[in-house]
């Protein structure tokens, strides 16, 4: 098994539901890990977001024998199947269970785990700044990370322009300047020189609290499609991380079980997951949600 680190960069804020609706602050709250309390992708919404991409990755041949079989598994009035998942480029790759009487099932050649949050962008008097804790850099591999004396204080990025207190949101703590570590895909994104400059460590325990504080609240209203205008009583508020929200996933590879297959689904993963980074992922893509940059470190 081969575990490639995947790195999500929020460019629009992203909604990733927590599945109905909710009596409380919002009405459609964003999911959440149940033990830290902070927002993630989960790995099945980039799976599913992924897979549904790579179909329109393939040549236009290897598409439509694709979506013969993707239509056919769906359907529950048409469970013959134009070939078997084997034989498939997509279920072959991702995994498939047929679900009739002769069917078979196989689990994928890649499997993708949840993104959690890396560094979350807060406003502050000197601009944004990426927050993140010491225990989320050394789990993506840094060394050597400064971690703050107290509650009360927070690490900043050593530069000229380091601060002597710094304001995050409404919390304001005192700052201490030390050379920050940060990760570096193999691939890059632009946009990680612009995120470590901006770098700031807090204490584990208040991480949790300051993102949640700053979180996206949108009111939104459903449409009358006879009128076109909104519905009466239907106004609704809906959560969302804001963009600029670095996340950091795992895909794993089974190169032991299927490495007659890796080289076939490493090219068509990156090409889905471009596909699927520029349309979007989670919901309420049509309302220009959802669109990430990434860099998957082989």
């Amino acid at each position: 098994m081969k575990s490639h680190p995947l790195y999500l960069y929020a460019l629009d804020p992203t909604h990733i539901g927590a599945g109905g609706y909710r009596m409380g602050r919002v009405d459609l709250t964003i999911l959440r890990d149940a033990g830290s309390n902070l927002p993630k992708v989960p790995g099945s919404s980039i799976n599913g977001a992924t897979r549904s991409a790579a179909i329109y990755s393939l040549p236009e041949d290897e598409r439509q024998r694709a979506m013969a079989y993707a239509r056919a598994t769906i359907d529950e009035k048409n469970k013959k199947h134009p070939h078997k998942g084997s034989q498939d480029p997509i279920a072959s790759i991702f995994g498939y269970a047929e679900g009739d009487t002769e069917g078979e099932s196989r689990i994928g050649v890649v499997s993708f785990r949840d993104a959690e949050i890396l560094a979350f962008p807060v406003p502050t008097m000197l601009g944004p700044r990426w927050v993140t804790t010491a225990h989320l850099l050394e789990s993506a591999g840094c060394t050597k990370v400064p971690r703050p004396a107290s509650e009360d204080q927070v690490i900043v990025q050593a530069g000229a322009a380091a601060p002597k207190r710094l304001n995050l949101g409404w919390l304001l703590l005192s700052a201490v300047a030390k050379e920050i570590p940060f990760p570096e895909p193999a691939k890059g994104l632009p946009v990680f020189d612009h995120l470590k400059e901006r770098l700031v460590v807090v204490h584990d325990n208040i991480f949790p609290a300051i993102v949640n504080a700053n979180l996206e609240t949108r009111t939104s209203v459903s449409i009358d499609f006879e009128t076109g205008a909104a519905a009466e009583g239907a106004l609704f508020t809906y959560e969302a991380t804001p963009r600029g929200t670095l996340f950091r996933g795992q895909v794993d590879v089974d190169d032991g079980r299927f490495r007659e297959l890796v080289p076939a689904a490493m090219p068509l993963l990156e090409k889905a997951l471009a596909l699927a980074c520029t349309l979007g992922l989670g919901g309420m893509t049509t309302r220009g949600f959802g669109r990430m940059q990434f860099a998957l470190v082989k």
